[in-house]
This record gives C-alpha cells, sequence and structure tokens, in this order.
C-alpha cells in the first residue's frame, strides 16, 4: 500500500505551483485511478473472530484495499454445493450478520481448489484486477516507499509510450508488396528480491544466498538471451497480454511443478518479450526451517531443467 503514497508524492511533486488543498484532492483522485490492491484471500468465510476484526481494521484504513475470497452455499434445488468468487471492499456496507455485502459475485463451475492453493488463489481473483499492468505479490513480501517512487520508470519498460503496430494487419497502403514488421510486445518486466531474513542466523543466509543465485543472477542471466522463462514476484506482467495468452499460472498439481514458470512460457512463445530490470528490488522474507529450505532448494534442482532444454530451442 505504498503507491498511493508514492503516487501522491510524485504528483505533489510536479504540481507545485497549486495551492495545497486542491492539490491534495487531485492526487487522491489520481491515486485512486491508478492503483489497486486486491488480495486474495480463499478462506476468509473460516476466519476467526479476532482475524475479521484484523481484517476490518485493514480495510478502514487503506480504501483502496480490495479482498476477493470463495463462498459457498448448498443449492437447494440439487442439494450440490456451489462456489462462488466474491469481491468486497471498503465501500461495501455491512449486513445484519457483521459481513459485508458482496460487490461482486461470481459462480464458478466447481471447486477451484484444484492443486496446491496458491495458483488457485491467483487464478481465482485475477477477474477482479482492473487495469493494464499487475504485480503478483506474496504475503511474505514486503515493499518500500522509496522503491514505489521508481514506479514510473518501471512501466515505460513496457514500451507503449506510441502506438504499436498490429502483427495481423494487412499490408501498408504506401507499399502493397511488403508485409508489415511484426511487433513484439514486452509482456514481463522482471525485478530482483532483496532478502531481507538472511541477517537470522545460518539458515536465513543460505535462503537468501540461493535466492541471490537463483532469482537474481540466473534472471539477470537469461534475460540477456532473450531466454528468461520464469516470473518472480516483484515482476510486472502486462496484464491484457497475459490473460488473453494463457492467464499468469498453472495449477494441476502433479503435473505443473512451479506454477509461475509457465507464464513465462505462454509469453515467450506467444510472441511476448521478457526484461529484466536492475533498478528496482522488493523485500521478502523466506521460511528459515530446515525443511523448507531443502524443500525450496530441491523444486529449483528440478525447475531449471526446462531452462535448459528449452535455450538452445528458442535461440
Amino acid at each position: 500500500m505504498n503507491y498511493p503514497r508514492a503516487i501522491k508524492l510524485i504528483y505533489s511533486t510536479e504540481c507545485d505551483e497549486m495551492e495545497e488543498n486542491i492539490k491534495l484532492e487531485k492526487a487522491n483522485v489520481m491515486a485512486q485511478r491508478k492503483f489497486r490492491l486486491v488480495a486474495s484471500l480463499q478462506r476468509m468465510k473460516d476466519f476467526t473472530p479476532e482475524q475479521d476484526q484484523a481484517r476490518e481494521f485493514l480495510m478502514r484504513t487503506y480504501p483502496e484495499l480490495q479482498i476477493c475470497y470463495i463462498d459457498s452455499e448448498i443449492d437447494p434445488d440439487t442439494n450440490e454445493t456451489v462456489y462462488y468468487s466474491v469481491l468486497i471492499d471498503g465501500a461495501c456496507d455491512i449486513m445484519d450478520n457483521g459481513e459485508r455485502a458482496p460487490k461482486y459475485r461470481i459462480r464458478l463451475s466447481g471447486n477451484p481448489i484444484m492443486g496446491d492453493g496458491k495458483s488457485d488463489n491467483q487464478n481465482h481473483a485475477i477477474i477482479f484486477a482492473r487495469g493494464e499492468y499487475i504485480q503478483l505479490i506474496d504475503a511474505n513480501q514486503d515493499h518500500y516507499l522509496e522503491e514505489c517512487l521508481k514506479i514510473r520508470s518501471v512501466l515505460a519498460e513496457f514500451e507503449e509510450m506510441g502506438t504499436p503496430q498490429d502483427p495481423y494487419a494487412a499490408a501498408s497502403s504506401s507499399n502493397p508488396d511488403q508485409p508489415p514488421e511484426p511487433f513484439y510486445p514486452v509482456a514481463i518486466v522482471g525485478a530482483r528480491e532483496y532478502i531481507f531474513s538472511e541477517n537470522i542466523g545460518v539458515l536465513g543466509d543460505i535462503a537468501a544466498g540461493k535466492e541471490q543465485t537463483f532469482g537474481t543472477l540466473f534472471s539477470r542471466t537469461l534475460a540477456e538471451i532473450g531466454g528468461k522463462l520464469h516470473y518472480g514476484h516483484p515482476d510486472f506482467l502486462n496484464m491484457v497480454f497475459m490473460t488473453t495468452r494463457g492467464g499468469v499460472s498453472k495449477s494441476q498439481k502433479g503435473l505443473h511443478l512451479n506454477e509461475d514458470i509457465y507464464a513465462g512460457m505462454n509469453a515467450f512463445c506467444r510472441g511476448g518479450r521478457i526484461k529484466h530490470c536492475e533498478y528496482m528490488q522488493c523485500g521478502k522474507g523466506r521460511d528459515l526451517g530446515f525443511g523448507s529450505i531443502l524443500n525450496f532448494t530441491s523444486k529449483i534442482g528440478a525447475d531449471s531443467c526446462p531452462f535448459f532444454m528449452l535455450i538452445p530451442v528458442f535461440i
């Protein structure tokens, strides 16, 4: 939620000649237009009263916060469980039972939890996201105000300042015999992660070093040769491109080893480009249990195989 503060600071700095009250009002409108945070809480219906109180505190503190969750009820006609994706925000009315009236309620075809839950959490929430760009942030991540001030430079990496050329358009009228040049839009802009739990013992140092190798050095090298097929969680995605070409994650447990590598594969195979910027970072905390570090190392060891098998093909 530091992004609204950053947008207001940038707007206030650029419009210094305005009166203070007018500038503050326009800065608030600009922040509401440019940013929304959709938090996906699958199990919100099973929250304890203490957790519900903490959620209400967050919704009152941050009006830009929207929360989506999975609701279920028994259909009286068929006696089967029906599932819904529900969205609420701070502007929703509070009903008699203490819950907020849904802003949107979309019926699903069945139980959306098919895999390990993380990618299903993204897929059922992506329908409520609005805008051209999306950043997928894990629950164990942190962000800093000074990094949020770089948001304009990061969005400029998508290179959409001019009008993109349609790759399916007919030949130009000036030279009908010459086909138009293909346009390869930027689908993903990557950024590095800073593991702020690296100072907590030896296990924290191991987890941070592993992330430095896989999340920064490995991604930086693959981005140089155009073969980075994985998105990390500070990364920015072209939402219009990704949601119309396979989505942002795959969710079938057992078939898909890592849910987010398939977003990079879909983007690359369908004509998108993947970049990596060095000037922005996002904080992240790692579970410092020995078993968790061992499991993640095993996943990376198995996850690296598709990279090296696919790089020679794409080059």
